[in-house]
């Protein structure tokens, strides 16, 4: 069966891998200090203008956030008071009690295991989620750029970060089935997979964005075959990774007709495993476009997954050292697409 490799820092413990898998702790009450200790560190927040942004919108719960990845550490506290939560299916009994075929999937599903409790042995997947949804003001890290959106944890990827195929397009039936708002693609494969496509474009049909990593090979994905980075579907975001000073990260894959935007990768902190660390990748750029989509589609629940895309890659902060680098040439900027979505007129979709 087909393989594909996460774009991500295999910082494995591979003890983990061996551990058991803990308990959903449920209902999880947030700490509410009004605070973030390390929101300073967070310079991909101001680079995409967030906190003018969240001056609008912080998000919206009914917002959910699809994260196809490592699964995530559920009990963490910057991502656990964010998780979509069933309410039929809690306590878990062994029973399908929304009669979707998965017995107990409370918060989402692990399709490494057949397991309704998705944990994250990497790290990776709960990095991810709380980049593009982790809580605000809990006294915990920093915060995610929708905050108040909701996070749906779907595995695919092992503890070393390998995973099959038909396990990410399972994921992506499965979100798209439970009509999130949005769907997050942290990895990169190589080789066309029509069955991949199939599912990206269901997701299309039941009016789910979902954005894609470009890759972590340092190079113009034009000319070779990364996917699904070059699927283009009107639906699909493909996001390279920029740095601090607007530079594409020396890493990041990129491509002029493909790639669509850049937003920050470089040095982006986050929760990793036990700790708080700095990781740079195209995977947490895809994380940061991800939780704009939740923002804009929070500013109006109105808008189509195609608008929503549209919106996006219309209001991008144009700068030179983007420029021939992706479709806009330029960065994710959250307080303008926001803005564009309130407006009535909607005139950043012409």
């Amino acid at each position: 069966m087909k393989k594909l490799i996460a774009v991500l820092h295999l910082c494995v413990i591979l003890s983990l891998a061996q551990a058991s898998t803990p308990p959903l702790q449920h209902p999880f009450k947030p700490a509410d200090s009004g605070t973030d200790p390390l929101m300073k560190k967070a310079w991909h927040l101001k680079r995409i203008k967030a906190f003018e942004a969240w001056k609008k919108v912080q998000g919206r719960q009914e917002m959910t956030l699809a994260i196809i990845d490592s699964g995530i550490n559920y009990n963490h506290p910057e991502v656990a008071p964010n998780l979509k939560r069933k309410t039929i299916e809690w306590p878990s009994n062994g029973v399908d009690k929304d009669e979707n075929g998965f017995i107990d999937d409370i918060i989402g599903w692990d399709f490494v295991k057949g397991s309704f409790l998705p944990f994250d042995r990497t790290g990776h997947g709960t990095f991810v989620a709380a980049i593009a949804a982790g809580a605000i003001n809990n006294g915990v890290g920093a915060s995610g750029v929708c905050p108040k959106c909701s996070i749906m944890p779907l595995r695919f990827l092992n503890y070393e970060g390998l995973g099959d195929t038909e396990d990410a397009i399972k994921g992506i039936y499965y979100a798209a089935k439970e009509r999130v708002a949005a769907i997050n693609l942290s990895f990169a494969g190589e080789g066309y997979d029509q069955e991949l496509f199939d599912a990206i474009n269901t997701a299309r049909k039941n009016d789910v964005v979902v954005v894609v990593s470009s890759g972590n090979d340092g190079e113009n994905i034009e000319k070779s075959s990364v996917y699904p980075a070059k699927f283009k579907l009107p639906n699909q975001l493909t996001v390279a990774a920029s740095t601090e000073e607007d530079e594409l990260l020396e890493s990041s894959n990129w491509g002029h007709t493909t790639v669509h935007i850049a937003a920050p990768g470089d040095e982006i902190i986050g929760p990793w495993l036990n700790e708080w660390d700095t990781n740079s990748g195209t995977s947490f750029s895809a994380a940061v476009v991800t939780g704009a989509v939740g923002l804009v589609r929070s500013a109006n629940p109105k808008l189509t997954a195609e608008q929503v895309v549209k919106i996006i890659k219309n209001t991008a902060e144009k700068v030179e050292p983007q420029k021939n680098k992706t479709v806009t040439g330029g960065i994710l900027d959250v307080a303008a697409a926001v803005n564009c979505a309130t407006e009535r007129n909607l005139s950043c979709l012409k």
